[in-house]
This record gives C-alpha cells, structure tokens and sequence, in this order.
C-alpha cells in the first residue's frame, strides 16, 4: 500500500482550502466559488474511491440485460451488441477501460432501445430498470459527496 493513498491526500486538500484558505476570502463571489471548489473535491473524493467498482458493476448488468435484449432487436442492433460484449476486460481493468468498455455498452443500448418502438416492451422495461441501477451506483459522487455549506 501507498502512503498517504489518494482519499488522503485528498482529505487533506478540502481540510486546508476549508480550514485556512476559504475563511480569509474576502470578495462575495470568490468566496461563492470557494464552496463550489469545496463541495466539487468532495465529489471527486467520493468518486476516485467508489467509480473503478460502480463502473464494473454497472458494466455486468449492462451485459446481462443486452444479452436478455439481443433476443429482441434487429440484426444490424444485434451486430452492435455483439460488438460491445466481444471486448472483454482482461486482468485488472483501469477506471478508463472501464469507461471505454461502458461506451461500447451504452451505444448498444441506446441502439436496442432506439429499435423496440413500445415503451412498454419488457426489453424497454428492463432497460430502465438498469438506468435506475446505474444512476444510483453514481449517486454517492453526483449528490452525496455534496454536503456542507452550498453557494
């Protein structure tokens, strides 16, 4: 292990901007942006500890649903969802080829989606349960990381 990891490091940035820069801003709209900085280093810190997991698990039930949704869609979407589940992830996957994998995947739902014309087909139903998923696993970075006082 690394020491001081990066959740330290970044600990130890929001506590001095916090503790000892914000409190002597003295202008109105810089000491504004002061709290933007603050709560945006608590949403990366949230983030770099929770997003290499969120995007492996959002990817495998990604995969999971186009493989239920390949059933459904026409051949040119079927080449496309075939596509994005032939690459896969070997060895210890980075949160960038995590992310490149998840574009692979997104485009070939948007693809699937975009060719089952009911919303209430049960591949559509399947799929907005899935962006349910994958919005709460973001959810942690995207509005619990900002807490404290707001501009």
């Amino acid at each position: 292990m690394m020491y001081p990891d990066v959740d330290d490091l970044l600990a130890s940035v929001i506590d001095t901007f916090e503790q000892h820069i914000a409190p002597h801003v003295d202008d109105e709209y810089a000491a504004s942006l002061s709290l933007t900085v603050t709560e945006l280093l608590r949403s990366v810190r949230v983030r770099v500890a929770r997003e290499g997991e969120a995007l492996a698990e959002d990817n495998a039930e990604l995969a999971d649903l186009l493989v239920d949704l390949r059933l459904h869609v026409p051949p040119d979407v079927i080449a496309l969802v075939d596509e994005a589940l032939a690459s896969p992830l070997d060895g210890y996957p980075s949160v960038a080829r995590l992310q490149r994998k998840a574009e692979g995947l997104r485009r070939a739902l948007a693809a699937a989606i975009e060719s089952l014309p009911d919303p209430d087909h049960p591949g559509r139903v399947a799929a907005r349960a899935y962006l349910t998923n994958n919005l709460r696993r973001q959810e942690p970075w995207l509005v619990q990381a900002f807490v404290g006082p707001r501009r």
